[in-house]
């Protein structure tokens, strides 16, 4: 549950400030998700299962990484970023 608080306030902490107009996603978005995503590895190599809680932070991890994607998706389709 620690872990994934931390990463939770990783991804707070790293600001999903809406892009400008014509912009790529900023700099911190691409920043959180480079960091969910060495999180997902670092969790999958962590061997044993930890009374299933391993596996339920990569699940937690991985909806995170959808969210983001999602995010990306909707500012490009509202003309937020290009």
């Amino acid at each position: 549950m620690r872990l994934i608080a931390a990463m939770l306030l990783l991804v707070g902490m790293s600001g999903f400030a809406v892009p400008q107009k014509g912009k790529d996603a900023p700099a911190e978005i691409m920043a959180a998700q480079q960091a969910l995503k060495n999180a997902r590895n670092e969790l999958a190599k962590a061997g044993n299962d930890w009374g299933g809680h391993r596996a339920a932070a990569i699940k937690h991890v991985d909806a995170a990484l959808a969210e983001v994607q999602e995010a990306e998706k909707y500012a490009r389709e509202h003309h937020e970023m290009k």
